[in-house]
C-alpha cells in the first residue's frame, strides 16, 4: 500500500479528534469517559479473578487502567485514547476499503467519513469500548476479504476474540456476518473455512452471556414505552434520516457498495435491530445504538458515490455531478467543524441545536461532558469541600455530578441517582428521585448534594426545598438535606 495514504488515514482522524481535546483541556469530554476513569481508580479490571477477566467486555478498562497507573492521572488516558482510537479506526477502515478494491483516494475518503462525519464523531466522543472493538472488526473483515493464507489466516481468530472481548454490539455484527457467510457458502468446505475463524468470538460471547446461577443464557434488553408501534417506527425512521441526510446525495449513487458482503451484513444487522422494537417492543436492544453504528457502511457507500460523481460515472452531466459531490463534501466539512469547536451553549449550527429532536442520542457538540465544561472546576471544588467535612457524610448525586465526584470525594459515601434509560421517551422527575434517595439514607449520615444555583438541567432548576445551599463555587452549590 501507498504509505502516504496509510499515514493520512491514521493522522487525519487523529488530528481532527484532537481538536476538542485541546479546547476542553484538561478535562475529558463525554459521559462514559468518566466511568472509565472511575473504574481505573478502583482498579476493578486488574483485580478481577482470572475467570472473570473474560466474563465481561473488559479489554478497554484494562488498557485504561494500565495507562492510569503509568501516567498517574485518571483523566489523561481519556484525553489520549479518544484521538488515538479514532485514528486507528480510520486506519482499519482504509484497510477494509482497499481490501474491497476501492482506489486509494476513495478508500481515504471512506476512512475520513467513517471517523470525522458527525455521527462518527459522536461515537468517538465517549464510546471507547465500541471503537476498540470496531478496530478489530474492521481489521477482521479486511483480512477475510483478502482470502488470507498461512500466518495471516491465524490472525482472524485472534481478531475475532479481541472483538468479543471489547464490545457486545460489535460482536453481534461479527457473528451475524460469519453466520450469513457460512449459510451462503457454495460448499461444506467453504462453509467451514468461513465459520471457523469466528469460533473464538462465539465461544467467548456465549461465556459472557451465560449465567451460572440460573444455568441459562441472558441477553440484556429493555422494553420500549411508546403510545404505539407505528409512532416508534416513525420516530426511528426519523432518527435514521436525521443522521444520514447530509450524506444523501453521495449515498444515492454509492448504494452499490452495500452489495459487498461485509457491508451488506453490517447494514442488515443494524437495520434489523434498529426496527425490531416496532415488531416486539419488549425486545429492545438499545435500538438507537444500532442506527448510529450504520455510519460505517454508509461512509463506505458515500465514498463510492463521491467517486462516481467526481469521475462522471452517473447519468448526470459531469459538471452537475461534480458540483453535487463537492457541495456535499464541503457541507459536511462545515458540519464537522461546527460540531468540533462550538460549545453546546452556543451551537449556531441549527442542525445540531434547534433542529435536533434527538439530543438524547446525538449531542449538540463535542465540547461537553455530563455537565458544562465551565462548571467542571467548581464541581470538583464542591466535591472536595464535602469530602473535607467531619463526621459521616453522604453525597446523593444525580449521575451527571456523580461521574465527577467519584474521582475526588474518596472519603465520602456516594449514592448515584440515575436518569431514566434512553430507551424510554418518558423522562423521570429528577427532583422526586433525589428526595426519595436522600430520605432513604438520612438516618445515620449528613446528606449533601451538588447542583446548580439556578439553572435548569435534567428537568430540575433547583433541588427540592428540603435541600439548603451551604457553600457555593461560582454557579455550583453544595446543598445540605434537612428533613
Amino acid at each position: 500500500m501507498n504509505r502516504k495514504y496509510l499515514l493520512l488515514s491514521f493522522l487525519t482522524p487523529l488530528l481532527v479528534r484532537t481538536v476538542p481535546e485541546i479546547l476542553s483541556w484538561p478535562y475529558p469530554i463525554g459521559f462514559d469517559t468518566l466511568i472509565y476513569a472511575g473504574a481505573a481508580i478502583n482498579e476493578k479490571a486488574l483485580q478481577a479473578p482470572p475467570q472473570q477477566i473474560f466474563k465481561t467486555t473488559s479489554l478497554l478498562y484494562i488498557i485504561y487502567t494500565l495507562l492510569y497507573k503509568l501516567l498517574g492521572d485518571p483523566l489523561l488516558p481519556a484525553k489520549i485514547l479518544g484521538p488515538v482510537l479514532t485514528g486507528l479506526v480510520g486506519l482499519a477502515a482504509y484497510h477494509l476499503a482497499r481490501a474491497l478494491s476501492y482506489p486509494e483516494r476513495t478508500a481515504l475518503l471512506a476512512s475520513a467519513l467513517a471517523t470525522t462525519y458527525f455521527v462518527a464523531l459522536r461515537i468517538s466522543w465517549e464510546m471507547y469500548r465500541q471503537m476498540l472493538a470496531t478496530i478489530f472488526l474492521l481489521a477482521y473483515l479486511a483480512t477475510e476479504s483478502r482470502n488470507p493464507k498461512g500466518l495471516k489466516l491465524l490472525a482472524l481468530p485472534a481478531l475475532a476474540f479481541l472483538t468479543a472481548w471489547s464490545h457486545e454490539f460489535i460482536t453481534v455484527i461479527l457473528m451475524t456476518h460469519a453466520f450469513i457467510q457460512t449459510l451462503t457458502s457454495p460448499s461444506l468446505k467453504k462453509a467451514a473455512q468461513r465459520a471457523l475463524p469466528s469460533l473464538p468470538a462465539a465461544i467467548l460471547f456465549l461465556y459472557q452471556l451465560y449465567n451460572p446461577q440460573k444455568n441459562t443464557l441472558e441477553v440484556f434488553h429493555t422494553t420500549l414505552y411508546y403510545p404505539s408501534q407505528l409512532q416508534f417506527t416513525a420516530y426511528a425512521l426519523g432518527f435514521l434520516a436525521y443522521l444520514y441526510l447530509p450524506l444523501a446525495p453521495l449515498l444515492a449513487f454509492g448504494l452499490q457498495a452495500l452489495k459487498n458482503p461485509p457491508l451488506k451484513n453490517w447494514t442488515a444487522t443494524c437495520l434489523t435491530l434498529t426496527l425490531l422494537p416496532a415488531i416486539t417492543p419488549n425486545m429492545d436492544f438499545l435500538w438507537f445504538r444500532w442506527t448510529i453504528l450504520l455510519v460505517y457502511p454508509i461512509a463506505f457507500a458515500s465514498a463510492l458515490g463521491a467517486e462516481k460523481l467526481l469521475n462522471g460515472q452517473t447519468p448526470l452531466k459531469p459538471r452537475t455531478a461534480r458540483v453535487i459531490a463537492l457541495s456535499t463534501l464541503i457541507l459536511n466539512a462545515v458540519f464537522t467543524a461546527t460540531y468540533l469547536v462550538l460549545p453546546p451553549e452556543h451551537q449556531y449550527n441549527k442542525y445540531f441545536g434547534d433542529w435536533n429532536p434527538y439530543k438524547h442520542y446525538i449531542q449538540t457538540s463535542m465540547l461537553q461532558s455530563s455537565i458544562p465544561l465551565q462548571d467542571v472546576e467548581p464541581t470538583i471544588q464542591a466535591a472536595l469541600w464535602v469530602d473535607s467535612q467531619p463526621g459521616n457524610k453522604t453525597l446523593v448525586l444525580h449521575e451527571a455530578f456523580h461521574n465527577w465526584a467519584q474521582l475526588y470525594a474518596r472519603n465520602t459515601k456516594l449514592v448515584r441517582v440515575n436518569e431514566q434509560k434512553l430507551s424510554s421517551p418518558i423522562r423521570e422527575n429528577t427532583s422526586r428521585l433525589l428526595l426519595a434517595v436522600a430520605q432513604a439514607y438520612s438516618c445515620n449520615s449528613t446528606i449533601y448534594t451538588i447542583w446548580w444555583l439556578n439553572n435548569t438541567w435534567y428537568n430540575m432548576t433547583t433541588p427540592p426545598p428540603q435541600f439548603t445551599p451551604v457553600k457555593t463555587f461560582k454557579d455550583i452549590a453544595v446543598y445540605i438535606y434537612n428533613p
